[in-house]
């Protein structure tokens, strides 16, 4: 008997344990199921690539009243709904930020609240806030930094602006004209937001320049590292063409000079072809552009001093004509008196009137030119012309052929080109 009430108390233990586990296993899995569909819908609905309205939202987030998450995501559709109630919007922000303290998120959300209902100095409180969690993030600075503007606080504004930028220099043009105009054209305040990198120094220079603040443009321009400029040439180049189409030459010319390293012992560049043209800033070097009527080419087979000289080769067209496919813009003083020399050879050239070198103003009207280059073959000459300059400060020297009638016989033949100097008189 005894042995037998044994074996049922041990039963008995047996089975209570395992319906214990089967219960606990139960309740474990109950207890996941729970976590896995809370977490599904907090994170589907709080998922801001979903379009969700305040309706949506307002159960989940009383059942699941623990999450930041979805406190906050109604209190944006709260804010977005033009008939809601604006003060539940900013309990449920406030509430988002008292269950998640240290998520700068919530607290950029509560400010935009805060800032709607008008309260910006509270506003301003929660976006301090959220800057000292998350210093790096660029979006933080910035929006402190324009509520900070339109609050009237320009100096405290330019230094979250500055951080701004200098994370993200994707903001700076918005930035600049924000700043341009809260600032009543500052030019400090904007160059204190753009000079952190060099790539914000171009951009605020082309600012300025837009702006016709021609010197800041320049100085700021100027004070990029030069390697950083030749790298950046697309936009480098950009500048200096903005520079010359405002008729600012000299200072094109001497930023062009100090960027490209462009040695000159008289004002045109490179006048006896002995260095390569460049291709990303061709600005007061030669440029040459193709044309039926005749092949430009540097010779290095023939000079008249150095090692090369400029040909060009006259296809037999009949109305040759030359205008400015050959051409450099050269930086001159206004109103001052000055002699164009250069060298010519000519190998059986065949034409009813031959080529002239040709200075324009900077719209291409011929100010002064040369003679015709004679036909025929002929050694190295001297060839020159006088001028005075136009009020505009630069001249354009091109290599010119216009036919005299509506149609003229072909020229052919070869004339090499050499030593382009001009000297002040």
């Amino acid at each position: 008997m005894s042995s037998n009430a044994t074996f049922l108390n041990l039963n008995l233990s047996r089975l209570f344990a395992r319906l214990a586990f089967v219960f606990a296993v139960l309740a474990v899995c109950s207890l996941l199921v729970v976590i896995i569909v809370s977490r599904f819908v907090i994170g589907t609905l709080a998922d801001e690539r979903l379009a969700v309205t305040r309706g949506m939202l307002e159960f989940p987030t009383q059942y699941f009243s623990g999450s930041a998450r979805l406190n906050a995501r109604l209190a944006a559709a709260e804010l977005a709904d033009a008939g809601a109630d604006s003060s539940r919007a900013l309990l449920h922000a406030q509430r988002a930020v008292e269950l998640s303290p240290y998520d700068y998120r919530f607290r950029l959300a509560l400010a935009s609240i805060q800032e709607a209902n008008g309260d910006r100095q509270a506003a301003e409180s929660s976006l301090e806030a959220a800057r000292d969690l998350a210093r790096q993030n660029w979006n933080v600075h910035y929006r402190l930094g324009n509520l900070l503007l339109r609050e009237g606080k320009l100096d405290q504004s330019l230094g979250e602006l500055r951080s701004a930028v200098a994370a993200n220099s994707n903001v700076l043009p918005g930035t600049l004209d924000l700043v341009w105009r809260a600032s009543h054209e500052d030019v400090n305040a904007v160059r204190s937001i753009a000079e952190s990198t060099s790539r914000t120094k171009l951009a605020l220079a082309q600012f300025l320049l837009k702006n016709s603040h021609v010197a800041e443009a320049a100085d700021v321009f100027a004070s990029i590292d030069r390697e950083d400029r030749l790298a950046s040439a697309a936009d480098s180049s950009a500048f200096l063409n903005a520079l010359i189409a405002a008729g600012n030459f000299n200072t094109a010319h001497q930023l062009w000079s100090e960027l490209t390293g462009a040695v000159q012992s008289t004002l045109v560049n490179n006048g006896g072809f002995e260095s390569d043209i460049s291709k990303n800033f061709a600005q007061f070097d030669w440029s040459f552009s193709r044309t039926e009527y005749a092949r430009f080419a540097l010779d290095t087979n023939v000079a008249h001093v150095g090692s090369r000289s400029l040909r060009i080769e006259f296809t037999g067209q009949d109305t040759t004509r030359l205008d400015n496919e050959v051409k450099q813009l050269v930086a001159i003083r206004p109103g001052a008196r000055y002699r164009l020399e250069c060298y010519f050879k000519t190998n059986k050239l065949d034409t009813p009137e031959g080529p002239r070198v040709v200075v324009s103003d900077a719209a291409s009207s011929w100010i002064a030119a040369s003679e015709p280059i004679p036909a025929g073959s002929n050694d190295w000459r001297l060839l020159t012309v006088d001028f005075t300059s136009p009020s505009t400060s630069a001249v354009i020297v091109s290599i010119k052929r216009k036919p005299k009638f509506s149609y003229d016989e072909p020229t052919s033949g070869t004339v090499w080109f050499d030593d382009f100097s001009i000297k002040e008189q």
